[in-house]
């Protein structure tokens, strides 16, 4: 009986050994495949921002400068109403990155906006927050003062019904629906939100992080109407996922309810959007990968970046992806409609830390306000 158990036990232990030998070696060989695929993944990274870069004229010569603001423009947080304010009525933690952050993005969006409407001067304006979410900007919007007495509206527009009733809870108590609406509605809906437009109205378009195509909707809407816009995208690799449709009887509907589905690219948007990358992805050096390939790419490593990397080495690849892509918005609404644009970037918003501070500004027949926009580090008066 002894012998028996002494027998049991060393077969045991022999076997248990060999399948641990196994499970490790197994282990070792995954992790050295999925090495081979990143470090594959990173090369062609790298050969494909080298090849647009070296064969664009247009990507070299441009650099992104710092909106400068102004002290004269800068906005007292101290003084304003509270609810006006990211911080306290966003109730963000006070003296937060993310906080101060909000203020920056708020400020920025509010000084092109009244550079926009200064030289424009229209007797009425409604400026249209797509994909406004709990109201950050659009509340912000409404009650700051600008420096031309024009009337100005804030429609809010999203199609989160739960971040509406956060944004009327907050602003009810401080402004008058003249002064603020909002509306549930999916941004691709362009005519549907260009209805509640008084006839009187002209329109600015702006959208501060609205995830993935989002962002390409918000400027759709803008060029429907010939509007400005001003945007601040984010998530470029949502954008990547094409809306599933779900057939009824009567029509085709969509279900927003997943986030992913919301950021969706919808029917009339394709990637890349411009001719310009169009022609640099179908001329690049990356000759195994499809120029749809390539672009998903670009989208990918500008949203994520791609690892194991130094974070470091992540953000400078993920800087000059998003630059490449934020290029190619601006230039379907150049190429396409006419549209004066400029790249410009947020204050306190160094992509080598934080990614999502890219400011996209069009319109027609507005070179001049872009061009005499302030760059920080100017001397400003």
């Amino acid at each position: 009986m002894l012998h028996s158990l002494v027998f049991f036990f060393v077969v045991a232990t022999y076997q248990q050994q060999r399948s641990s030998l196994h499970e490790t070696s197994n282990g070792a060989e995954k992790q050295s495949r999925w090495q081979r695929r990143t470090e594959k993944r990173r090369q062609r990274t790298e050969e494909l921002l080298n090849s647009i870069e070296l064969q664009s004229e247009k990507l070299n010569n441009l650099k992104i400068p710092t909106l400068g603001i102004p002290q004269s423009s800068a906005i007292d947080w101290d003084e304003i109403d509270p609810e006006l304010d990211p911080i306290r009525g966003g109730k963000l933690r006070q003296g937060s990155q993310r906080g101060l952050r909000k203020r920056a993005q708020v400020e920025a969006f509010h000084f092109v906006v009244s550079a926009i409407l200064n030289a424009q001067s229209p007797s009425g304006v409604t400026v249209i927050d797509a994909g406004c979410g709990a109201g950050n900007l659009g509340v912000s919007f409404a009650g700051l003062s600008y420096s031309s007495s024009i009337n100005i509206k804030v429609l809010a527009v999203d199609v989160n019904e739960h971040a509406l009733a956060r944004l009327s809870n907050r602003a009810d108590a401080i402004l008058s629906p003249e002064k603020l609406e909002t509306f549930c509605a999916d941004l691709a809906n362009y005519d549907l939100i260009l209805s509640k437009i008084p006839p009187n109205h002209s329109v600015i378009v702006v959208s501060l992080h609205a995830c993935g195509a989002a962002s390409d909707m918000a400027m759709n809407l803008a060029i429907r109407c010939n509007a400005p816009f001003i945007l601040c995208p984010c998530c470029t690799a949502k954008s990547l996922t094409k809306r599933s449709p779900s057939n009824t009887e009567k029509r085709t509907t969509f279900d927003l309810s997943a986030s992913f589905q919301r950021s969706g690219a919808s029917a009339d948007i394709e990637y890349p959007r411009s001719k310009w990358l169009m022609g640099k992805l179908h001329d690049t050096g990356v000759v195994d990968m499809a120029t749809e390939d390539k672009y998903t790419l670009l989208a990918k490593v500008a949203d994520i970046g791609i690892g194991p990397q130094t974070l470091s080495q992540q953000r400078q690849q993920q800087a000059r992806a998003k630059k490449i892509v934020e290029l190619d918005r601006l230039l379907a609404a150049s190429e396409g409609h006419g549209y004066d644009v400029r790249l410009m970037r947020i204050r306190d918003h160094d992509p080598l830390v934080y990614s999502k501070g890219d400011l996209l500004i069009g319109g027609k027949d507005v070179a001049e306000t872009l061009v005499n926009l302030p760059e920080e580090g100017e001397e400003i008066q």
